[in-house]
């Protein structure tokens, strides 16, 4: 648990979705008392399940496997409609999808893949977990879960289904992907102003945070300037509380939570 207040081990998820939630937490932490390490999601969910993290920005499918963590709020990774950054590429038609190798770094992305399949397309393919390597992926299978990878945004394969589009498209809701979960017994007064001010730091801030990380991560300026801007949310609205008992509601249907 924490040392003290403000004294916090804090994990992030490594996407280019997270910086302006997190810069002023990296940036500072010294300062701050927030001890940060990067982890993809399923990692980062299993460090807070053994207590060696008090708080993570992870997947918000987490929370439905362990409901005594707590959400922070007013803060999430979402988007209204397409992520860029969640997709299944297809080699197939949609309707022959019967393999998907699975990015399975994401709790959150990958049931809502399953979901999407299922009840938008009547699919229920064989899913197998696989490294996050689209081409070996289609080579073994007929589509592949890629995650946070925007440089294959245009990859030439028959299809690519965008999940935020095909999310809104069936339900007419946004969709969180990941929101800051914290264990029970940290200060949560003191937690959520803090991760409020980090957050707060990173919209002040994101035509800095564009020139860097377009720089940092090999990806076009206008391209990251239109997923800051246009494309990711990060605040946790009623719409996006919504989505996620929707999302809950259909991880249940299909039985994908399994700890509770």
């Amino acid at each position: 648990m924490i040392e003290a207040a403000g004294k916090y081990r804090v994990g992030c998820v490594p996407y280019l979705n997270a910086k302006p939630l997190v810069q002023w937490l990296d940036e500072n932490a010294e300062d701050n008392g927030a001890y940060l390490t990067y982890d993809v999601p399923s990692k980062l969910a299993d460090r807070l399940n053994s207590a060696d993290l008090d708080v993570a920005l992870v997947s918000i499918f987490e929370v439905f496997q362990n409901p005594t963590l707590h959400i922070i709020p007013d803060i999430s990774i979402s988007a209204d409609g397409a992520v860029r950054s969640v997709r299944l590429f297809s080699k197939v038609p949609v309707a022959q999808i019967k393999s998907v190798a699975l990015d399975a770094s994401s709790l959150t992305s990958v049931a809502l893949t399953k979901i999407i399949l299922a009840e938008k397309y009547s699919l229920f393919p064989t899913y197998i977990a696989s490294p996050p390597n689209l081409s070996k992926m289609l080579q073994d299978y007929d589509a592949g879960l890629i995650i946070g990878d925007l440089s294959l945004f245009n990859s030439p394969v028959a299809e690519i289904l965008d999940l935020g589009s095909e999310w809104k498209e069936l339900t007419g809701l946004p969709f969180c992907y990941a929101a800051w979960l914290a264990r029970p017994g940290t200060d949560l007064k003191h937690l959520t102003k803090l991760l409020a001010e980090s957050k707060q730091w990173g919209l002040n801030h994101l035509r800095e945070l564009t020139a860097k990380w377009s720089i940092e991560m090999g990806l076009d300026m206008n391209r990251v300037h239109e997923y800051f801007y246009d494309i990711m949310k990060f605040d946790l609205d009623e719409h996006k509380l919504a989505a996620i008992a929707k999302f809950e509601e259909l991880c249940h249907k299909y039985q994908l939570i399994t700890n509770n």
